[in-house]
């Protein structure tokens, strides 16, 4: 039997049960590593990286007239998670949510900065799943702030552009970093569904070849999947929309048509989703008819040798009995008799059988 990872125990809801409102309580799989934070400040033709241990430290270190990307690694960190209230104005309101792994992906606009929370997928080769983050993003005039609930993200080739001064990335101001973010987030999507597609090819494959008893789990688990990736792709959808609707304050006009790019790419993820959808709904259908199949036919065949053995045994039934006077008991060549008339009716049966096409 394949051994899978035990998964990580969740911070209950219930912890947040009669608290007020802007508690900043976690919610999510418990977490022992450290929090970390990461300042990256850059213009066109300057560049600096640097680490933090709390914010009034880095409050300080934020270069003027250059993007300053803060990234967060570990919100389960809540005592660094207030300071930023402090330290940058964040709303307590907004960083309940940022602690809350369970948050629905949105989009609020506020007089000092654009928040958006979506979530990060990957998938895990090892148990076939997809696993999730939720990423936040603080879009200011001066800063970006995004947090994660760990280390290691979808960023490296943005962090690579950066540092390479390559692309447009260094010409252009926090909103153009803020698309490229959700951008790279987005394409990542591309790479979970196209492993949830090849598994779904295995899957049609098993079900015509040899369509075993697990099959049905495995296409109850890919069922789940794909309704997760639903949960995060849809909302996203209309937070993007959103921001394309609205004048934002913070988003320059120039950079807002990149948007439509990824407007564009999460209806492609949510018509690939839709497909996959019909696919497994057929594949649960085909499973079970090939099932039925296979099982009418081990019926049909156990129904034949049970066809065949009838006439047999109504034989041996008649000269089985105890009866005194059975006239072919004393015949000298009564035994192979027996023998050849059942060998006779079983070839016959055969060949009736083959001429009506049940065998």
């Amino acid at each position: 039997m394949k051994k899978t990872k035990p998964k990580k125990r969740r911070t209950s809801v219930s912890k947040k049960v009669g608290m007020p409102p802007g508690s900043i309580i976690y919610v999510g799989r418990e977490r022992t590593e450290n929090a970390s934070i990461e300042l990256i400040s850059y213009t066109s033709d300057s560049f600096s990286k640097n680490e933090y241990d709390n914010c009034s430290s880095l409050k300080k270190s934020l270069v003027a007239d250059a993007v300053n990307w803060i990234n967060v690694d570990g919100i389960h960190n809540q005592q660094l998670i207030n300071q930023f209230e402090a330290e940058f104005g964040l709303d307590h309101l907004l960083l309940e949510d940022v602690v809350n792994t369970n948050q629905r992906p949105k989009v609020e606009e506020h007089n000092q900065y654009l928040f958006l929370s979506l979530k990060m997928l990957s998938y895990n080769e090892l148990d076939q799943d997809i696993d999730n983050e939720q990423i936040s993003i603080f879009l200011g005039s001066d800063y970006l702030i995004s947090f994660q609930e760990k280390s290691g993200d979808v960023f490296g080739s943005i962090r690579e552009r950066i540092v390479g001064s390559k692309g447009q990335i260094r010409n252009n101001g926090n909103d153009y970093l803020f698309y490229s973010l959700i951008d790279s987030i987005i394409d990542n999507y591309f790479l979970v569904i196209e492993n949830v597609g090849n598994n779904l090819e295995e899957l049609e494959e098993e079900i015509f070849n040899n369509p075993s008893q697990n099959l049905l789990e495995k296409i109850l688990k890919n069922k789940n999947i794909l309704l997760n990736l639903r949960r995060s792709i849809y909302p996203l959808r209309e937070s993007i929309n959103k921001l394309l609707r609205e004048n934002i304050n913070f988003i320059n006009p120039e950079t807002n048509k990149y948007f439509n790019d990824v407007y564009d790419h999460t209806i492609q993820i949510i018509d690939i989703l839709e497909s996959y959808k019909d696919i497994i709904s057929g594949l649960k259908d085909s499973y079970i008819s090939n099932l039925s199949l296979k099982m009418n036919q081990i019926m049909q065949v156990l129904t034949i040798i049970a066809t065949i053995f009838i006439p047999l045994t109504f034989i041996t039934g008649v000269y089985g009995m105890n009866f005194e006077h059975i006239p072919e008991t004393h015949w000298k060549n009564g035994y192979w008799f027996f023998w050849a008339l059942t060998t006779i009716i079983v070839i016959g049966l055969i060949i009736y059988f083959k001429k009506k096409k049940w065998l």
